[in-house]
């Protein structure tokens, strides 16, 4: 908040100072607050003067009084005297006229007056000089920088600092500005000239000191005021005008609370004399330090000292609304419109006022003025408001409907073509119209009688204006700036709120919401890097602002250079408002800026859901169309067709058509069942039942002829039964289908008639955001081979929506990767009907011509391209020239030419942009082309580097380079990296169609086994072995290319009978370098030859007739000669191969049965051996049976005996 004007301590400086002495604190104030009366001695008589009353002074010119009192000889105090009474009633100019007149009459040219007087009047002329430069200047009675509303921004009504919508422009200064100026700079230049004066009559007079510190205070030059009022207040004491000055010399540094403490103390000293002027000054320190109800109490206290203190009164009434909330304040309502009474007021005291002006901007921009004597119409669905009466609207005002739903008047274009002149005319200014067309679209139930309440933009721009040519302070103008770039930008007047927006930031660098005002006009201009600098300065300005923090984090996303410092913006924003969905859904939008982070930005959109769940909000059909394209990128294609239909359901709310479904079938033909979203099965009010005289089950009586129903269309019998009408005759209708009853279906096993359905397309396709969601749908269907749902659908948004240029080019690329090169070329020649210039239809169709090798129209098409130096197009389209000329080396005469304006193309795009690895792929190429091998393949290894293999043309060039170094392990892996990239993606590179790509690159690889195979021939010896396997490699990558072209291709078929001769060779001369070989492989290579050689003669026929073979005859017949002759050579070789086999055959035959004799032989005598053997062991156990008889006998009879001797012993 600022300081009291100089103006306060002027007044008291014109007066001489009370007697403070020692510096010691007493009351100097004098209790007659009352001015004397002005009492001038007539010079004709002694006892005789003319009195002025003080309240007669303002009254009275003065030239007239300046008059009197030279005729009368007034002495030098009088002079003083009366220009003191002018000063106290706000007469800054007449005091100044006065005091002007006295030093220039009385004193230059009469030489009157006392040392003393001449000094103080000269010092009272410059501080009266001074005291109108600073009135001049500012328009208000506040300091020379930082006015009341500059320190009270963010506290003004409607929270002026906080909102950021936008603003209009305006020109340099005005002429009565630069006329303030020069004046201002004038009036400075004579108090200083008179300080000056004064300083040589006197140095030490101390009103002299308190004028050259009040000049240097309103020059900014706080250090040298500083000295001139501390030497006053040393010398002289605790005077008024030194105690105020130094309190706004402590403002300036932002020292508060010594401010306040002089303030105060100058209060103290003199409680009267101080004035209003004090108490304001002492206000504002205490709301610098927070002291809220003191500052309150302070400008309360001016206000009662001075009714007419615009500065008191505007105090009051700021640090009123400062803590009012609309919802929570009961007397809310109450307390502001005092405010805004003290506001007003204050204008039409001082309506020069900048500050008050611009506070009555601030508020009427946030007013809502009700329209009387008018209530509004309104449909749900619709963007019309009919008026009860004629409304006076302009294109642009703000209104509102109701107490909730706030929108802005657009203009009609439709309406505005079907008016006449006049008519347009009076729409155009504002005329007495009835009907209006907003820029949203009413959301609830289509009423009747509602109130209407307007924006009065008007008012806020004569007032915001106003304040602007009222003063020169840059704060207070950049305000004004301020207002009006929020009323243009609010109005979509971008243009002229970035206009408004720069100027205001210019004049206050620490304008934070003008800046963030700036940086949105700067995103709609698309200038983001200089928009990303100011968010940064409002970030580190405003470290709670959110908005700021989530579009600088967004803006970063966007362009790529620093994600993490991107992101951390957007979390620093999450963090300060957790529960705003807003700020997460921000963050998806962010994470969906690139591929790699799809998957976290679908997890931050279900973060939002559940916010907005939480908080009773649903979510708009943008959001699940969002959704539903990441769940398509990361495949996840149930879920985006869940998605895609929430968006048309959230969608259905704001569609208000009363279109039936007969006009929209006749726009547009849906019947697909993957588009069901966008048909209806409709009850055609006719009951069926089914024939039973018909055993197919496909006739149907119908109980009254359907007139909407004919032959194709789709339709549902009862609930469950569906089928196509074959025909239909009167009252009996054939379907496609038979009828199946199903034992659960009890409507079916009922043999009463069952309602009769048919499908029509409904109106999801009235309204053009439909048109968006039903294009992603369709590319669903494409990316899930439901290639006849999605052209069905494309169709019918051209059909509904002529201008949709997507839907065209989808077609056309369909038609394309169908092989349906004249159904892409006519798709494409309807785009360029809609939509001549369209850099995105000119690239498809010049990658047409590419793709079909019209080399001409290619480079036309990119020509005209290039011209329209649109940046990515401009780098896409050299690219494509480059490639042209690359492609046309071939043309004679012009290889050099042509090989020199590639690589000149492709410098042009590394030149602007050294980071495009398709430019740097093309130089790589055009070194290849000139052998400078080492250097090409360093190049396609740095490109595969930094684009991370997604550029395939950079695996196939190195399997060419390393083919061409004879690296063959190394360019098989190339081509085959080549092939697996290729296969994944979604279009061909480089020929007619994918499968002639695929067939090229396995022309390629079968080429590498070959040129391998030749290779290691060359050896000539038994190290030569692998060479034949190899050459089977590459007729098995031949045989693949055959059978994935779709037609016959003559170069491959060739150089499939070529590798089968090589082969065949390479086998017939295994016997010279010896290598074993085998019949078979003869007799293979011996088919093989059999095989060729009527393919080639027949190709030789085919040349000879005049058919177009891609070889030349001399080659041909030589192949047949070398074939003819390897075939009688490989039959010898399997005669003789034959022979030798049969021999060893033999010969193994022989070996065989001789070792099988003597084996034979072995086993016999290994069998005799073991007869023998075994009847000498038999013998052994017969002797050893004898000898244990003999013992057993011997044991028998011992034992006997000794039982009979024991019996005779008894």
């Amino acid at each position: 908040m600022s300081p009291p004007p100089p103006t306060t301590t002027t007044t008291e400086a014109l007066t001489d100072f009370p007697a403070a002495q020692n510096g010691n604190d007493h009351n100097y104030d004098n209790q007659n607050d009352d001015p004397p009366s002005l009492c001038i001695p007539i010079s004709n008589a002694s006892h005789e003067f003319i009195e002025i009353f003080p309240e007669e002074i303002s009254s009275i010119p003065s030239a007239q009084l300046s008059e009197t009192l030279l005729e009368e000889k007034a002495p030098i105090s009088l002079w003083n005297t009366a220009a003191m009474l002018y000063m106290t009633y706000k007469k800054e100019r007449e005091s100044t006229h006065l005091l002007s007149t006295a030093c220039t009459e009385l004193l230059s040219k009469q030489h009157l007056g006392s040392k003393e007087e001449r000094t103080r009047i000269l010092a009272a002329a410059g501080i009266a000089y001074l005291t109108q430069a600073n009135k001049a200047g500012i328009g208000i009675a506040v300091d020379s920088e930082s006015g009341m509303a500059a320190a009270l921004s963010s506290s003004t009504f409607g929270s002026s600092g906080g909102t950021l919508p936008g603003g209009m422009g305006q020109e340099d200064k005005t002429a009565r500005q630069r006329e303030a100026s020069e004046y201002n700079s004038e009036l400075r230049d004579l108090a200083d000239k008179h300080f000056t004066r004064a300083s040589k009559l006197n140095p030490l007079f101390p009103m002299t000191w308190i004028g050259r510190a009040l000049l240097n205070l309103s020059q900014e030059r706080t250090e040298n005021a500083k000295f001139f009022f501390e030497t006053t207040l040393k010398h002289c004491g605790m005077v008024l005008p030194a105690l105020l000055g130094m309190a706004c010399v402590y403002f300036k540094i932002e020292d508060y609370e010594s401010s306040l403490e002089m303030y105060a103390k100058a209060i103290q000293l003199y409680p009267n004399k101080a004035g209003a002027s004090a108490r304001v000054g002492l206000g504002l320190a205490c709301y610098k330090l927070g002291q809220i109800d003191r500052a309150k109490r302070a400008f309360q206290r001016a206000h009662e000292m001075d009714a007419e203190n615009v500065e008191a009164m505007v105090g009051i009434a700021v640090l009123e609304v400062r803590n009012l909330d609309e919802k929570y304040s009961k007397d809310y309502k109450k307390t502001a419109e005092n405010a805004m009474r003290l506001i007003s007021m204050a204008n039409l005291i001082d309506h020069e006022n900048a500050m008050v002006q611009n506070h009555l901007a601030n508020y009427y921009f946030n007013k809502w003025t009700p329209v009387t004597g008018v209530t509004v119409k309104v449909e749900k669905g619709s963007t019309t408001i009919v008026g009860s009466g004629p409304i006076n609207l302009d294109v642009g005002d703000r209104i509102r409907i109701g107490y909730e739903f706030e929108t802005t008047i657009v203009e009609d274009e439709e309406e505005e073509e079907e008016e006449d002149d006049d008519d347009a005319m009076q729409e155009e200014h504002g005329g007495n119209n009835k009907t209006f067309k907003m820029k949203d679209s009413w959301k609830g139930e289509s009423t009747d009688g509602l109130k209407l309440w307007k924006k009065d933009y008007d008012r806020v721009i004569a007032l915001a204006k106003g304040a602007f040519s009222s003063t020169t302070v840059p704060g207070i103008q950049a305000e004004s700036l301020y207002t009006l770039a929020r009323v243009h930008h609010i109005r979509d007047e971008m243009e002229k709120a970035n206009t408004c927006y720069e100027r205001a930031i210019k004049l206050a660098p620490d304008l934070t919401p003008a800046r963030f005002g700036l940086a949105q006009t700067l995103i709609w201009d698309e200038t983001y890097d200089e928009a990303a600098g100011h968010l940064r300065l409002v970030v580190g300005k405003s470290p709670s602002a959110t908005d700021a923090h989530a579009t600088l984090g967004l803006l970063e996303a966007k362009s790529g250079k620093d994600r993490k410092a991107a992101f951390s913006y957007i979390k620093k924003a999450i963090d300060l408002e957790p529960a705003n969905a807003d700020l997460v859904l921000l963050e998806a939008l962010a994470l969906q800026q690139q591929e790699s982070d799809y998957q976290q930005a679908l997890e931050r959109y279900h973060k939002a859901l559940e916010l907005m769940d939480s908080q009773g909000n649903s979510p708009s059909w943008i959001i699940l169309t969002n959704m539903g394209v990441l769940c398509h990128e990361t495949k996840k294609y149930d879920e985006a067709a869940v998605c895609y239909e929430k968006a048309m359901k959230a969608l259905e709310s704001d569609d208000n058509s009363a279109r039936s479904h007969k006009e929209y079938a006749e726009q547009v033909m849906i019947r697909q069942k993957e588009n069901h979203l966008f048909w209806d099965y409709v009850d055609s009010g006719v009951k069926c039942s089914q024939d039973m005289s018909d055993d197919s089950n496909q006739t149907w009586n119908l109980e009254s002829d359907c007139s909407e129903i004919k032959a194709g269309d789709h339709v549902r019998v009862g609930n469950v039964f569906e089928s196509e009408v074959i025909d239909i005759d009167g009252t009996t209708l054939k379907l496609k289908d038979g009828y199946a009853p199903l034992s659960t279906d009890e409507e079916s096993n009922d043999k009463s008639p069952m309602i009769l359905f048919y499908k029509r397309t409904n109106k999801s396709l009235s309204t053009f955001s439909a048109i968006s969601i039903a294009f992603n749908v369709a590319r669903l269907h494409e990316a899930t081979g439901k290639t006849v749902a999605a052209i069905e659908l494309h169709k019918a948004i051209v059909k509904r929506h002529p201008s949709y240029v997507n839907s065209y080019l989808r077609l056309a690329c369909i038609a394309r990767d169908c092989g349906s090169l004249a159904n892409c070329s006519e798709w494409l020649k309807s785009a360029c009907a809609v939509a001549p210039g369209n850099p995105e239809v000119l690239t498809l169709v010049g990658n047409l011509h590419l793709s079909l090798c019209d080399w001409k129209p290619a480079q036309s098409v990119f020509n005209q391209l290039l011209e329209q130096k649109i940046p990515n197009v401009e780098a896409y389209s050299m690219l494509c020239l480059g490639n042209i000329y690359f492609n046309n080396l071939k043309t004679p005469g012009k290889y050099a030419k042509h090989l020199q304006y590639a690589a000149d193309f492709y410098r042009r795009i590394l030149n602007k942009d050294n980071a495009n690895a398709y430019a740097a792929n093309g130089i790589g190429t055009v070194l290849a082309e000139k052998a400078d091998l080492t250097r090409a393949k360093e190049i396609f290894n740095h490109v595969r580097e930094v684009s991370g293999d997604s550029i395939p043309d950079a695996l196939l060039n190195l399997g060419h380079i390393y083919l061409a170094l004879s690296k063959h392990p190394e360019a098989l892996q190339m081509y085959q990296s080549y092939m697996e990239r290729t296969r994944s993606s979604d279009a061909p590179t480089s020929s007619k169609s994918k499968d002639e790509d695929e067939a090229e690159i396995l022309l390629y690889i079968a080429f590498a086994y070959f040129d391998w195979a030749r290779q290691t021939e060359a050896c000539n010896n038994a190290k030569a072995a692998p060479a034949d396997g190899r050459y089977k490699h590459c007729i098995e990558y031949l045989e693949k290319a055959l059978k994935t072209t779709r037609r016959e291709n003559l170069i491959l078929r060739y150089n499939w009978c070529m590798a089968k001769l090589a082969a065949a060779n390479c086998v017939l001369q295994k016997l010279t370098r010896g290598i074993r070989r085998t019949a078979k492989e003869v007799q293979d290579a011996l088919n093989g030859l059999q095989e060729s050689l009527p393919k080639v003669q027949t190709m030789l026929q085919w040349k000879q007739e005049g058919k177009k073979v891609p070889v030349s005859t001399s080659l041909m017949n030589n192949f047949i000669v070398q074939c003819k002759a390897n075939i009688e050579s490989a039959k010898s070789h399997l005669s003789e191969e034959i022979r030798k086999e049969t021999e060893a055959r033999e010969l193994r035959e022989l070996q065989r049965m001789e070792i099988l004799a003597k084996q034979k032989e072995k086993e016999l005598a290994e069998l005799e051996a073991r007869r023998k053997e075994a009847e000498e062991q038999e013998e052994i156990e017969r002797k050893a049976r004898m000898k244990m008889e003999k013992v057993t006998s011997l044991l028998d009879t011992w034992e006997q005996e000794a039982v009979k001797a024991k019996e005779e012993s008894e």
